[in-house]
């Protein structure tokens, strides 16, 4: 029975041998990410002034599981400190009673923080977010020597959702192409007729 089964695994070893290789050279060659791939998270910027949409209602951290989300609002000590254009409800939530117009108010600042190295990856933040401004984005890239670099700040944050969006944007503007269309702009008519000749 054992010498069965051994060349039972021989002749499959064998039969398998001269098939064609499936194995992907990474980094060399990148596999096609799912849509639904959960990476590391970002923040998605608003299409009219490119900020972040946030506007720390605080649900986020408090869904957290691993509490890997720190949010607040920050003083700049920094003489040259002028943070008053930034203003949005996030500071306003943050700082209540305080005066926009006051001098102290232009050196608050906030900040976002995401601990890539506690995150699990659940998503829960992004479903609870309502203003729909957190993303998982398909970046898995995070390998470093230096653990300090595994947190993230609301500008690392938002340049992985600028990438997720553009990354979006592309496979869209494919998808429709595929379909008939002229791309994600022209989605509005019907698609195009294809003469079958062609």
């Amino acid at each position: 029975m054992e010498l069965k089964n051994q060349i039972g695994g021989f002749f499959l070893t064998l039969r398998t041998f001269f098939k064609p290789t499936i194995t992907v050279q990474y980094p060399d060659q990148m596999r096609d990410l799912s849509p639904r791939f959960r990476g590391a998270v970002g923040l998605l910027p608003h299409p009219e002034t490119g900020r972040e949409k946030c506007v720390g209602c605080g649900l986020c951290p408090q869904v957290c599981p691993m509490d890997c989300i720190t949010i607040g609002v920050i003083e700049d000590d920094r003489p040259e400190a002028e943070h008053f254009d930034e203003w949005h409800p996030f500071e306003h939530y943050y700082m209540k009673g305080l005066d926009p117009l006051e001098p102290r108010s232009k050196k608050m600042t906030y900040y976002y923080e995401i601990n890539e190295t506690r995150c699990l990856y659940c998503g829960l933040c992004v479903e609870v977010c309502p203003v729909e401004a957190i993303i998982m984005s398909h970046h898995f890239e995070m390998a470093t020597t230096n653990r300090g670099e595994t947190v993230y700040d609301k500008h690392k944050l938002l340049d992985l959702g600028k990438t997720y969006m553009a990354e979006l944007n592309e496979r869209l503007d494919n998808e429709a192409k595929a379909a008939g269309f002229r791309g994600i702009d022209d989605l509005s008519g019907a698609p195009e007729t294809r003469d079958p000749e062609a």
